[in-house]
């Protein structure tokens, strides 16, 4: 009994370090934040909060696709007198019953299809003078040119696929570290082919959508958003710390720098600017990788943008934009604390 207590002790044990091991942000964060509170005898309170009490900035769930104008039909007969035209494999997929509930996408993909087959169609219509299909057809090409910016959101910006890449996770684990560059990649190719798509310059190959943005399914977006989160608020608590202990004369009596003040020097040194510090580099540099992708892709789309949709983007770069701001500013009060005596 006293051997497996020992061994299901040992066990825990392992599985604790290897969890702290994981959650690497987390685990520099906390460190520095308890070497600095014991250095200055203050109390820091629960510095391991549970991650729900860290600020976030969800994309809304109202970005559905009620705001869609209609996209035309045509009828039976109609169809009947596409033959010789490409465009009637295209009308006859979205009239099927998997194209009447096809995803966002595959809309688009298939409007996409459409505006490129229908004008050699409309030209073949008018040759066999049944201009009242090209008339009708052209009606539908002017739908879909104008419903195309909406469609392109509706698929891309107000998919599941980014709802997925902005998702912030509970834990980071060794995030950075373990975070994969093609997401990056993907978003840099989704940015510009949609240019394609608003340009009407798109090739057969840019219509094969759905591959390109289930590579963006990774949260890494969301990733970078927690990180943001999780060092902006340990960091309050670090810079909490130290001007509470500096208005103590916790750090400098009769203009000497103390024996606390000398230690949190140190702690400084290897816990923040060697370790912290480093850890938030790397961060920054997952931001810096997805940031010129991620505004053009943006930009392209800016006037059907809906106001949910940019009310998240003023939030969530507020938030992002605590990564460089957050450690700049516990730089100055560290300045005029610790190392200002």
């Amino acid at each position: 009994m006293r051997a497996a207590t020992l061994w299901f002790g040992l066990v825990a044990g392992l599985a604790l370090i290897s969890c702290a091991e994981r959650e690497l942000g987390a685990a520099r964060l906390t460190n520095y934040v308890e070497r600095l509170s014991t250095a200055a005898a203050e109390d820091t309170g629960t510095v391991a909060e549970s991650h729900d009490s860290l600020r976030r900035a969800d994309l809304p769930s109202n970005l559905d696709a009620e705001w869609l104008a209609p996209i035309g039909s045509l009828s039976l007969l109609d169809f009947l007198s596409l033959s010789g035209c490409e465009l009637q494999t295209n009308i006859a997929k979205r009239n099927t019953s998997m194209g009447r509930t096809a995803s966002a996408s595959q809309h688009l993909i298939l409007d996409l299809e459409f505006l490129r087959l229908a004008p050699a169609c409309v030209t073949l219509m008018k040759g066999k003078g049944e201009d009242s299909v090209a008339d009708i057809l052209q009606e539908n090409i002017e739908l879909r040119r104008n419903n195309l910016p909406a469609r392109i959101f509706s698929a891309t910006l107000g998919g599941p696929e980014w709802r997925k890449f902005w998702g912030q996770p509970m834990v980071l684990g060794s995030y950075p570290e373990s975070a994969s560059g093609d997401s990056a990649q993907a978003l840099w190719e989704l940015s510009e082919r949609v240019q394609r798509f608003v340009d009407y310059s798109w090739s057969v190959a840019d219509e094969d959508l759905e591959p390109l943005l289930s590579l963006i399914r990774a949260n890494s977006g969301g990733q970078l958003l927690a990180a943001a989160a999780l060092q902006s608020k340990y960091l309050e608590y670090a810079d909490n710390i130290l001007r509470r202990a500096s208005n103590k004369g916790t750090y400098c009596k009769n203009k000497a720098t103390t024996e606390a003040g000398m230690i949190t020097k140190t702690v400084v040194a290897k816990y923040f600017a060697a370790d912290v510090q480093r850890w938030s580099a790397q961060v920054s540099q997952r931001h810096y990788e997805i940031q010129s992708a991620l505004i053009a892709l943006e930009a392209h789309l800016i006037t059907t943008l809906p106001k949910p949709y940019l009310d998240w983007v003023t939030e969530r770069d507020a938030l992002l934009q605590r990564l460089y701001a957050a450690p700049r500013e516990h730089v100055g009060v560290i300045k005029k604390t610790v190392n200002a005596c």
